[in-house]
């Protein structure tokens, strides 16, 4: 009988040239590249917020709001928060809500949440480090972007071009689906010249159109589709449009972008436009919960993705746990967290493996194939994930299953 961890080892060598993939990723892959994460990234915005003296009414509301959530939160909480205020406040009968005890009209609502997406657009635009202990701050400018792209091409390369001898004629389009505001995927793809699609229609300026997604009908030139549960930095809802969202570049003069008449469209919010065909993000999400409740093979793999959203979270659970499901998770994470580790000892354990610092996991078994002295476990960050795409497995687990 074949031991637990050569079984395991040789499943994931499967999983990782399976025909039928689909990537979520978050955070964690743009680190590289020049942006912060989600707490540098909050608490970058505030000094931001701060700091700037046209931003004083903004940055007021804002405190206010902050001092009123838990302090572990970050900015797409209080993104949350005022999307619901401006929801109350469109149902109230003076068209405010209260904040810190006091009534606020809609209008100062909208204007500093405006403000809060515009900071977010810009730093993830130009690029932002937070100072560390070895480096000082750096901070992209217009003109002067500190943001890189090519560790999200070595993804792409070795996703579509390396090491897949015999698999494009069977392969079907690899599934993107992304809680990152970023362009770098796309971007990646582009330079790739890999054919991609992403919900809107048309070519440097697009129209929201999930018609657009049809695309991947059998036969279909087309190798990728990206969801992006969370919006982007390059979206844009135009009040001067019946709230259109479109795709925009960011110098372009139209359409319209000023706050009284639109938006950077990130974070999913309670406006008028949810659950109508004129808003991206019901469709999104419900498109995520499709794809995973496809009843044939397939392999979502996780990478960057902390695990910390509980509606994406809640999504994957219902879907991997669901007695038809036939979904492999192949997580790639620094370590096994509690949610990985609860799947994995669930009715899907069999179907759950985690690539971790300390090891290889495939259910409730594990670590496998520990690090040692010489050998160092990188695949889980981005970097580790591209030579992962690359090379296959590390050598000294290629030479046990042989």
């Amino acid at each position: 009988m074949m031991s637990s961890d050569i079984e395991a080892a040789r499943q994931l060598d499967r999983h990782i040239r399976s025909p039928r993939q689909i990537w979520l990723t978050g955070a964690g892959i743009s680190y590289g590249a020049g942006l912060p994460l989600m707490y540098p990234l909050t608490d970058r915005v505030f000094h931001l917020l701060e700091k700037n003296v046209e931003d004083a009414e903004a940055f007021e509301l804002v405190k206010a709001v902050r001092a009123d959530l838990p302090a572990e939160l970050h900015i797409e909480h209080v993104l949350s928060h005022f999307g619901d205020l401006v929801a109350l406040a469109e149902r109230a009968k003076d068209a405010s809500a209260f904040v810190d005890g006091k009534r606020v009209p809609k209008t100062k609502l909208q204007a500093a949440h405006h403000t809060i997406l515009r900071h977010i657009r810009d730093i993830l635009r130009w690029g932002y480090i937070p100072a560390s202990k070895t480096s000082a701050e750096q901070e992209g400018k217009p003109g002067k972007p500190i943001v890189r792209i090519e560790h999200h091409r070595r993804f792409i390369r070795a996703l579509y071009k390396i090491n897949r001898a015999g698999l494009d004629e069977r392969r079907e389009a690899i599934q993107f689906i992304t809680t990152n505001y970023d362009t770098l995927l796309e971007d990646a793809l582009a330079l790739e010249l890999v054919p991609y699609i992403d919900g809107f229609s048309g070519g440097a300026i697009a129209g929201w159109d999930e018609h657009s997604f049809n695309l991947l009908a059998s036969g279909s030139a087309i190798k990728a589709a990206i969801t992006k549960l969370h919006g982007s930095i390059d979206w844009y809802r135009s009040g001067q449009e019946n709230g259109r969202v479109f795709r925009v570049r960011h110098d372009d003069a139209y359409p319209d972008r000023s706050d009284n008449n639109g938006n950077v469209v990130i974070y999913p919010q309670s406006t008028k436009y949810m659950a109508s065909r004129e808003d991206p993000f019901g469709f999104l999400f419900q498109r995520f919960r499709g794809l995973l409740s496809a009843e044939r093979q397939q392999v979502l793999f996780v990478c960057g993705y902390s695990f910390g959203d509980d509606h994406i979270d809640a999504i994957i659970e219902h879907q991997l746990l669901h007695v038809d499901s036939k979904t492999t998770l192949v997580a790639l994470s620094k370590s096994r967290t509690p949610k990985l580790k609860a799947w994995g000892e669930s009715s899907a354990g069999e179907r759950v493996f985690v690539l971790a610092e300390d090891g290889l996991y495939r259910g409730r078994a594990g670590p496998f194939f520990p690090p040692t002295a010489s050998i160092v476990r990188d695949w889980w960050s981005f970097k580790g994930t591209s030579s992962l795409l690359e090379n296959g497995l590390p050598a000294d687990i290629a030479e046990a299953i042989e």
